[in-house]
């Protein structure tokens, strides 16, 4: 007779724990196993099965729904649409279900400072550490992998005071290349386990020593651990699979294994230094999204006896059908969130995305859409307005802020073969006048009456006029820890609102680049930079910076902040050209970061052409290039102005797509036979490309033998870091 509690021998067992791949158990058996935190006993492998198995459905869910978004038939404006006022979404703290109109009506309430049953802000229950504070803690924020481990060491050598070790598009990978020695770890796990080293003070006063090209190197962490940029760990999106932790036989999301590790190895050490255990995740797209992030990391700290809200969150405000939803995504994270960041490569990457079905929605040349364009000033300045409607508290932004993107060109050293240093001030510049106009799109200011005209900066802070100036964006993104690219950008984030002015209006200073004068990092604007500012209305026509004017009545309803005006401003297509010059270059960096991605290299600097500098791709770069590649020939899109094919010429700075070789004329169709075309003349670019460095004896050089062609060719030595 049976008791209820036998087994089919056919039906499968279920492991209390997660099965952890033997090579990684054995590189790294301290990562994983029993450990005491905070007083008490968790088991790694036991907690990722368990979140794996609550969570893991609700990841398969959200999953399921991006698929259909992106597969429905229905127009970009109707499913991309803001969201209906009755649509609900569950409320993670009472486990109750509140409508988008409630939500936006408690983000407007608690902007007005008015007390309401939806009124709501961030971080309310549990303070936002000095440390952590978007505000208090301006500059530069670095992302890269902590692995190999000197990468770790220059993250906290660098002045940015904010690092992220990056387990999502930048970091080491999650695969072993085809090719990498038997005894080569898993680059994340590597990662993980650098930073547990570190945070016990396993390599305070040792050197890392290595043989990097040839040549033997020392590495060494040059500041004390309170010196240190505050860390917030990147795990992957939900959408990334780890196949060497298996549950049930199924591989788990790679959010839960690195949010876990992170925490349960390092909560002790980074307690004890006086921080604590931050995050900046990637990728969320929707509130059901965000509500997994929510409970993944509310059952972290139960686990180890902490406050709900303990654990502090940055999100990328990355894709655009995040957007639709930004305010309830904030809500559903609001014990912990203390900004949001404007992810400028995926942004621009899923709005091409969006579109790329709708024949009136091919997308002009990306190269040509920059942080500067119409569609992402708009975006700038919807999301600092969103974290400043749920971060203010006492007529205070003080619960939060908007963060800048990233810098994504790079500086050259000076041992370049081609003596493309002497384009590094170009960068320079760059870096200071992204920067410059960011910390410009987060003035705004709540008047206390009418304002007859727009106000200067001037005006406010010399009191003509009555109201409250909040300062938003004080941190940006950066990804390379040269110190005097790092230093270009601190700079503007980091200076006064009263000297900002002064910043605009400094003597002008040039150097030479190539025959042409190049403004100088102390430089005030010349008139190119100072005519895009004003045309963007953050100065006026005397170049006076002119902060935003918020009223009280401009957005005291759902229905006034949540127009088809402003759906329009972020979400429309932008007006340009499409060239086949930026076809082709888009195709060549797509292809030099491929072969990079093949190589177990998730961020590469790739030497751009165009920009005359190295450009930092990882997956969001690629994956505009690609996405608008595939809407061109989807399309048959046609090329708006004459042009070139390049076929490859040496150059005074090396073999680069620079000969006239097949002309297109305006109104030729993008068609897969001049893709094909297309491909040739990269494939011609790789052979001259590899012809070159054998010629020069390159010892960094790859094997042409071995080097796949066309679709992953690449510059040589095109280190992330």
């Amino acid at each position: 007779m049976s008791t209820g509690t036998e087994r089919s021998p056919s039906a499968p067992v279920r492991s209390a724990e997660a099965m952890i791949r033997e090579d990684i158990v054995q590189k790294f058996p301290g990562l994983f196993g029993t450990k005491k935190i905070n007083g008490r006993e968790v088991n790694v492998e036991q907690l990722i099965a368990t979140l794996t198995r609550e969570l893991g459905p609700e990841i398969a869910a959200a999953l399921t729904a991006r698929r259909a978004l992106l597969r429905s038939p229905a127009p970009v404006r109707e499913k991309y649409a803001w969201p209906k006022w009755d649509d609900t979404f569950e409320d993670p703290v009472t486990g109750k279900f509140w409508t988008f109109r409630q939500i936006v009506q408690g983000l407007i309430d608690n902007f007005l400072g008015r007390d309401s049953e939806w009124r709501w802000r961030l971080n309310d229950e549990v303070p936002i550490p000095k440390g952590a504070h978007p505000l208090t803690n301006p500059g530069l924020e670095l992302t890269g992998p902590w692995h190999p481990l000197d990468m770790a060491f220059n993250a906290l050598n660098s002045p940015a005071p904010v690092n992220m070790p990056d387990f999502e598009d930048a970091s080491p990978p999650h695969f072993q290349p085809d090719g990498t020695p038997r005894n080569e770890p898993v680059g994340i796990f590597a990662a993980m386990q650098n930073a547990k080293d570190i945070f016990e003070g396993r390599w305070a006063d040792r050197p890392y020593e290595v043989v990097k090209k040839g040549q033997p190197r020392a590495y060494k962490i040059n500041t004390s651990p309170a010196q240190w940029p505050t860390r917030f760990a990147r795990p992957p999106g939900i959408h990334v699979q780890y196949d060497h932790i298996t549950v049930d036989g199924q591989p788990v999301p790679g959010v839960i294994p690195i949010t876990l590790l992170w925490t349960l190895n390092n909560y002790e050490a980074l307690t004890r230094a006086g921080t604590g255990v931050y995050y900046y995740i990637p990728k969320v797209q929707t509130p059901q999204e965000a509500l997994i992030i929510e409970k993944l990391l509310a059952r972290l700290e139960g686990a180890i006896g902490v406050q709900p809200g303990t654990f502090k969150i940055k999100i990328l405000y990355e894709e655009g059908n995040a957007g639709r939803f930004l305010p309830a995504i904030a809500w559903v994270l609001r014990r912990r969130l203390l900004g949001t960041n404007v992810g400028r490569w995926d942004y621009l990457a899923s709005l091409i995305e969006m579109w790329k079905a709708d024949p009136q929605g091919v997308f002009p040349d990306p190269q040509s859409i920059g942080m500067a364009s119409p569609n992402m000033i708009a975006y700038q300045r919807y999301n600092a307005l969103m974290m400043l409607m749920a971060g203010m508290k006492n007529g205070e932004l003080s619960q939060g802020a908007p963060i800048g993107g990233m810098a994504a060109v790079m500086i050259y050293q000076r041992s370049d073969p081609y003596g493309r240093s002497k384009y590094n001030p170009l960068a320079l510049r760059a870096m200071v006048i992204d920067k410059v106009r960011e910390r410009l799109l987060g003035l705004m200011f709540v008047p206390e009456e009418p304002l007859s005209q727009q106000p200067t900066l001037e005006d406010i802070l010399l009191g003509r006029v009555n109201g409250r100036l909040h300062d938003a964006y004080r941190q940006s993104w950066v990804a390379s820890p040269e110190p005097a690219y790092v230093a270009a950008g601190n700079a503007p984030l980091r200076a006064p609102v009263t000297e900002l002015q002064a910043i605009l209006d400094a003597p002008r200073e040039t150097q030479d680049v190539k025959g042409k004068p190049m403004p100088t990092v102390a430089s005030g604007l010349v008139d190119a930079e100072r005519l895009v500012l004003q045309s963007r209305g953050l100065l006026n026509p005397q170049g006076k910076i002119t902060p935003r004017v918020i009223t009280k009545d401009m957005f005291n309803t759902p229905e006034k902040l949540f127009t088809q005006e402003l759906w329009g401003s972020i979400y429309g297509v932008p007006k340009g050209e499409i060239t086949i010059e930026h076809i082709q270059h888009a195709f060549y960096m797509a292809a030099n970061y491929g072969f990079q991605i093949l190589n177990g290299n998730f961020a590469a600097a790739i030497d751009d052409y165009e920009l005359l500098l190295r450009f930092m791709n990882d997956l969001a770069t690629y994956r505009i290039d690609v996405s608008w590649l595939w809407a061109l020939v989807h399309h048959r899109a046609a090329i708006t102005k004459d042009g070139y094919l390049k076929g490859p010429a040496l150059t005074e700075d090396g073999v680069v797509p620079a000969a006239n070789a097949f002309e297109v004329k305006a109104g030729t169709r993008f068609t897969k036979e001049l893709f094909e075309k297309l491909w040739d003349y990269h494939n011609e670019w790789t052979s001259e490309f590899f012809a070159e460095l054998d010629r020069r004896g390159d010892p960094g050089r790859f094997d042409r033998a071995k080097a796949p062609v066309a679709t992953s060719s690449t510059a040589p030595a095109c280190s992330s870091w």
